[in-house]
């Protein structure tokens, strides 16, 4: 699974194929998307138009809530859409209260090469705990919030214990907190772009990034992480910007 990826939430149509056939021509292989996006059929589209051979690109979707009735009927369905035999990772979108009885089936889908691995997103470590009560095959991924402003240090320590990769949604906080005055003053020390300091602290600690990115100046701009490496100091620095800082949900409440 590629470190950098790239996320299309929000985005339909052209703009998302742009975004996607940008990404892939520049170097990303690793797309994410979902059913509750609406936009399989863009990333398909794009994935084709980019010439990059099937086999090199690692595509990611996701089972919504209300699909848990026919999981095999809904990564078909996504299937479809994305006019691919298989996708790399399906992931468990919430974890709703049928998620142990869902979990099952996704074994099943993996078995029979639906899909390469499988996994879980916005699950907390109770609910792996859960999980794993009634799992034949662990998460390959967990899929959550994850920034200096949300360091979620104990999920990430479970994870990596059980050998389950965290990966970062909206690792960018959505632009709210890209103006943090500790952010620039890291970023100055390095020539770059507070985006790009936020996508490395989570890159070493070996964690998943999928920014959103729809125009195509910082859809290059987030590829260009791995030229540089952040000193011990500077990451403890941003380490100590938690504040748990949440821009979508927080899924601590589920049952």
């Amino acid at each position: 699974m590629p470190l950098l990826g790239i996320g299309t939430w929000q985005m339909h149509g052209a703009e998302a194929e742009r975004a996607v056939e940008e990404a892939l021509n520049v170097g990303y292989r690793l797309i994410d998307t979902a059913a509750i996006y609406e936009n399989e059929k863009d990333v398909g589209a794009a994935l084709r138009a980019s010439g990059v051979p099937r086999h090199d690109v690692f595509v990611t979707t996701k089972l919504w809530n209300e699909d848990h009735g026919d999981p095999e009927a809904a990564l078909a369905a996504s299937l479809r859409r994305l006019g691919l035999a298989y996708v790399d990772l399906y992931l468990m979108h919430w974890p709703v209260p049928q998620r142990n009885a869902t979990w099952k089936i996704l074994e099943d889908l993996c078995e029979a090469g639906l899909c390469r691995s499988i996994g879980v997103s916005n699950f907390t470590s109770r609910h792996l705990r859960e999980l794993f009560a009634v799992a034949t095959k662990k998460p390959a991924v967990n899929q959550v919030e994850f920034t200096p402003f949300l360091y979620q240090r104990e999920l990430l320590g479970f994870c990596e214990e059980r050998g389950i990769a965290l990966e970062a949604y909206s690792p960018l906080t959505h632009g709210e907190l890209l103006g943090d005055k500790s952010l620039h003053g890291v970023a100055k020390n390095y020539g770059k772009s507070p985006a790009q300091m936020l996508l490395r602290w989570a890159l070493q600690h070996n964690v998943v990034v999928i920014p959103k990115a729809a125009k195509p100046e910082h859809v290059r701009e987030n590829a260009q992480i791995f030229d540089f490496s952040l000193q011990k100091e500077d990451m403890q620095s941003l380490d100590r910007l938690d504040r748990g800082f949440r821009i979508c949900w927080d899924p601590t409440t589920m049952p």
